[in-house]
Parts: structure tokens; sequence; C-alpha cells
């Protein structure tokens, strides 16, 4: 074996200053286009962020990360499950209810939501505007990037569309 200190490719590595570490900052966010925050994992802000046209800001995971997109119009989106409701009412109490627009509320499943949780539903809408979306079970077949509005029904996407708007939210390609 060679001294590693003679090695050329080992001093070279030696002598690189290393870059101080930064804060990555999520990308630039066109002031027209919402930013649509997973309140959770899974919440499906990616999926809904794709099929209305909005940025995806990823998951708020730091106090810190709404504060990041100053001037955005902020859509929190959380599941219709006491865990996501519960995520969506943490967000709203460390940032407070201004920082966000509405509530995306995505279903957890087919069918009826459980009582405990409109109740749930019932307490989170006192707070913020909610947005309640339809199951839609073909977004689960398909990869989020793939997503976009004729993956949904006409009927609902003006619907979803005209809730947002009410909101304060526009949405690239409303129809009317």
């Amino acid at each position: 074996m060679t001294d590693q200190s003679l090695n050329p490719w080992v001093q070279a590595a030696q002598n690189i200053t290393p870059e101080p570490a930064h804060q990555v900052l999520p990308p630039a966010v066109p002031r027209e286009l919402p930013v649509f925050l997973a309140a959770h994992g899974g919440a499906g802000a990616t999926s809904w962020a794709h099929i209305l046209g909005a940025v995806d800001g990823g998951l708020l995971s730091t106090p810190a990360k709404a504060a990041l997109l100053p001037g955005a119009e902020i859509v929190l989106v959380a599941r219709a499950s006491l865990d996501g409701i519960d995520a969506a009412k943490s967000a709203i109490a460390i940032h407070g209810y201004q920082q966000f627009a509405c509530v995306l509320l995505v279903p957890s499943g087919p069918g009826k939501m459980p009582r405990l949780i409109t109740d749930e539903v019932k307490v989170l809408s006192g707070a913020i505007t909610i947005v309640a979306v339809l199951w839609t079970p073909a977004l689960l077949a398909r990869r989020a990037a793939l997503l976009g509005q004729n993956d949904i029904s006409l009927k609902e996407l003006n619907k979803i569309t005209a809730a947002l708007t009410e909101a304060g939210i526009t949405i690239q390609g409303e129809t009317k």
C-alpha cells in the first residue's frame, strides 16, 4: 500500500474548502400559482397540485417552511383522518390560520366519513375554509407527475376550482 498522504487525489480533496451548510429553499414560486403544502405524509398534495396546475410545496415538516414562501397563496392539504386533521390543526396552530388560504381535505377512502371524522372536520372548519374533494380511485393507479385535469370529472373540477376561488386561490386553467 502507498502512503495516502502522497496520493494526489487525497491531497487535492484535503485542500478543498467545504462550502458552508445552507438551508435548502424551495424553488422560486411564481406569484400567480398557489402552493399546495402537505400537512403530513400521504396527504395527496403532490397529486392535487399536478391535477390543479399548482406548485407542489412538499411536506410542511418544519415550522419555518410556510414562512419560506412569502407572498404565495398556500393551500394546506390533509387527509380526512384523525391524524390528517390533527396535522392540519397543528400547522394552523403553529403558523396561524392567516398563513393558509384553505385546507384541501382529501378523503381517506370511498364512502361516507365516520361521524368522529365529520365532527373533527367541523371543528377544523371553525378555524379555516375547508375544500373537500371526492374520493377518486383512479388517482391511486397513476403516478402523481402524470396526473392532470382530465383525471377527474369536469363537474368535480368545476366544483373544486369554484371552492378554491371562493377561498381566494386562483387555479390555472380554471373552467367556467
